[in-house]
């Protein structure tokens, strides 16, 4: 179970990490080719799609993250891989936040979304620290 619910854990990072990263770095800047009408049509149905798999990610990320600080560190004493995983913990709560915030189709986050690449960028650049953070503690 144990290297089941890693791999769980890994998987659900890879993909909400590389989904935000191929929207960010690929998609995004190449929608100037298309018609403002396309443009639309694209991002509609690009939010539904996304929503699904963003919000998959964090629930199977939570659960995991859960399981994976009870099989290793609650025994442990409060000390450094403790600071770094609450560091880690923080880290992705916010991250979730900006991720919900961007795919949640609610009024109340219009702002958010009005200025979505760059919420997209703090939130690619939080999950890469949230990788490093990981391969850090994983190394010890």
């Amino acid at each position: 179970m144990t290297t089941f619910m890693l791999w769980i854990h890994l998987m659900a990072a890879v993909v909400g990490l590389g989904g935000m990263g191929f929207l960010l770095l690929i998609l995004i800047p190449s929608l100037g080719v298309l018609s403002a009408e396309q443009r639309e049509a694209l991002s509609k149905a690009l939010a539904v799609r996304f929503r699904w798999v963003t919000w998959s990610a964090v629930a199977l990320l939570l659960i995991s993250g859960l399981y994976n600080i009870r099989r290793y560190y609650w025994e442990d004493p409060w000390g450094r891989a403790w600071n770094f995983l609450t560091l880690k913990i923080l880290l992705s709560f916010t991250l979730f936040g900006i991720v919900l915030g961007l795919t949640i189709p609610f009024k109340l986050f219009e702002p958010l979304r009005a200025r979505r690449r760059m919420w997209l960028l703090v939130a690619f650049i939080l999950g890469v620290v949230v990788v490093l953070i990981s391969a850090y503690l994983r190394r010890g």
